[in-house]
């Protein structure tokens, strides 16, 4: 809120953010062990479970605020991240972190009725940091720590647009060495903007994205693809084509807003279209 009314310096922010972090790390919310296919599952030393703790929880609340750039965006995309992990906590047998997770879409989803576009209240800093405060603990508390299968993936998968945003917005800033704490244009919704999508439209890509995220995410923990050590094929198959259309769909975005420079696939692309067109012509002659 201080930061909301009369702006803090980007150390302030952090200092802020670190304070934040150590309290649920202090009283237990660490990632102790998670559980990954074939290998099952590792535990982890106490300083470590501590560490990657506070480094999740900061870096999501700074990945969600980052995301904040156009009216309903945070929002949406938190409202969509909560209403998943509430499903997935549900089912893991995590009640507590299936009600805060659903209070947290419940809060988001109400509040877009006045901050979708053209949006008439903004949450600002104090809102969008504590929804990734709140995404990012009850991720840790409901999801990793459980001995689910593949349960690494679903915070991963569920909060993947915030994290490939500020992904290559780092790297792209370390690349041309700039610093880390100053604003750009270079986020996921300002690629959308600068290809021609309305504010609205942006909104809604991005939306549609999670929900696919969100959906392969459900797959893999409701699909019985693997059970008593046994793969099912058709279950198997289902999963699998879930995963190839998130898979394909978070390509298809990286290759339209151009995040990554693909000139050879482009290129090729280019080719193919102007001989496309080319055979069109010589057949009309």
């Amino acid at each position: 809120m201080a930061d909301d009314f009369r702006g803090l310096p980007w150390w302030g922010k952090l200092g802020g953010q670190f304070a934040a972090a150590a309290i649920p790390v202090y009283y237990g919310v660490d990632i102790d062990r998670f559980t990954f296919p074939i290998v099952g599952i590792h535990d982890l030393p106490g300083w470590l479970a501590a560490g990657l703790a506070f480094v999740w929880i900061v870096a999501i609340m700074n990945m969600v605020n980052f995301l904040d750039g156009l009216d309903g965006l945070a929002a949406g995309v938190c409202g969509i991240s909560g209403i998943t992990f509430a499903i997935i906590a549900l089912s893991l047998n995590k009640p507590e972190a299936a009600v805060l997770s659903a209070i947290v879409a419940g809060i988001c989803l109400g509040f877009l009725r006045h901050n979708f576009y053209p949006a008439r209240i903004f949450m600002g800093d104090s809102g969008a940091l504590l929804l990734g405060f709140v995404l990012a603990t009850v991720s840790i508390q409901g999801l990793l720590k459980t001995a689910a299968t593949v349960a690494l993936f679903f915070p991963l998968l569920v909060l993947a647009v915030p994290i490939l945003d500020t992904s290559f917005v780092v790297a792209r800033r370390l690349k041309h060495g700039e610093k880390l704490y100053v604003p750009d244009q270079a986020h996921l919704h300002h690629r959308f903007l600068r290809r021609g999508f309305s504010q609205r439209q942006a909104v809604l890509y991005l939306y549609a994205w999670c929900v696919i995220l969100g959906a392969a995410a459900l797959a893999t923990r409701f699909v019985p693809f693997r059970e008593g050590g046994q793969w099912h094929l058709w279950p198997t198959v289902a999963v699998a084509l879930i995963g190839f259309l998130a898979v394909a769909t978070s390509l298809y975005m990286v290759y339209m807003l151009e995040i990554l420079k693909l000139r050879r696939v482009r290129a090729w692309a280019e080719r193919r279209r102007d001989a496309k067109a080319e055979q069109s012509r010589a057949l009309s002659a």
